[in-house]
């Protein structure tokens, strides 16, 4: 018996679901058939390459090895059937961004993407930093992009884009236009979760200073944070991409601060594992837009 097409797709549709059921429906075949082909496979390589975490299947370290050689062979198998354009991508695109990243810069360079390549199907998932690094390391994700920092052994990085942090509060509030280290000291600051990019980049400008900020809220989203701020529940730090709009409506006003905020957008693969073509192209594509956001 020798490894079949069907098994590497069920592989990486669980890899990609975590659960066998939501692979089968992914790829279109039963349930016990998607086990089927999953015994086999694990069979055929003498290693187990899942393992059970309460209801979700976690890939193991032998199946990570094996992930990026399963989809390089997926991929070739979608170029040879689309073979009519041989500059034509197909296939499925696994991407993993920050929330920043993911809903108001990845947005524009998927659509452009997809305009040169209409058979590309994406798959993103949006969370913050540590869970875009956990997409990469687990194989759920080809491709992550962060804000801040990642030194991840087993990840390695490029800067992508420049992007600015910027400190606000309620246009209703009253406040000097420009806050003093004392000022954002007594002031309450409604944050992002713990693991969360921004947060991490405004508490390592503000430490020096302020050892402990005055943190009222955390909240896990953008949109959380930014109605939060609107009514008065204390200062946000969010990159400026994130509050245009709010900025636009007069909801909200910014702040001078002594605070130096810019940051770098990163483009985070995993190490020592090739990419799939359509991983690389879409890198590349990434790569041509310009260093600093125009926002």
């Amino acid at each position: 018996m020798r490894i079949t097409l069907r098994q590497l797709q069920i592989f990486e549709a669980v890899v990609h679901t975590g659960s066998v059921t939501a692979a089968a429906e992914m790829v279109s075949i039963s349930q016990p058939a998607a086990s089927q082909a999953l015994r086999e496979l694990e069979a055929l390589l003498g290693r187990p390459l899942f393992r059970r975490h309460g209801k979700r299947l976690q890939i193991t370290p032998q199946a990570r090895h094996l992930l990026p050689q399963a989809r390089a062979v997926l991929s070739q198998i979608e170029q040879i059937e689309s073979m009519g354009n041989e500059n034509e991508l197909s296939g499925s695109l696994h991407l993993a961004a920050s929330v920043s990243v993911g809903n108001y810069v990845l947005p524009k360079q998927m659509s452009l993407f997809k305009r040169q390549h209409p058979n590309i199907r994406f798959n993103l998932d949006i969370g913050n930093t540590q869970s875009v690094i956990q997409q990469l390391l687990t194989g759920k994700a080809e491709v992550g992009f962060i804000e801040g920092y990642c030194q991840h052994a087993e990840l390695m990085t490029q800067v992508w884009l420049k992007d600015e942090l910027v400190v606000f509060g309620s246009s209703q509030e009253e406040r000097p236009e420009a806050l003093s280290w004392e000022d954002l000291k007594q002031a309450s600051w409604v944050m992002r979760e713990a693991g969360s990019g921004t947060r991490n980049i405004l508490e390592q400008a503000t430490a020096a200073e302020i050892p402990q900020l005055n943190v009222v809220l955390s909240l896990a989203h953008m949109e959380a944070v930014k109605q939060a701020v609107i009514h008065q529940m204390g200062l946000g730090c969010l990159s400026r991409m994130a509050i245009s709009q709010e900025l636009n409506s007069g909801l909200i006003r910014l702040y001078q601060t002594p605070l130096e905020l810019n940051r770098n957008l990163l483009i985070v693969t995993p190490k020592n594992t090739a990419l799939t073509q359509n991983a690389q192209r879409f890198i590349d594509l990434c790569g041509t837009a310009p260093t600093l956001l125009s926002l």
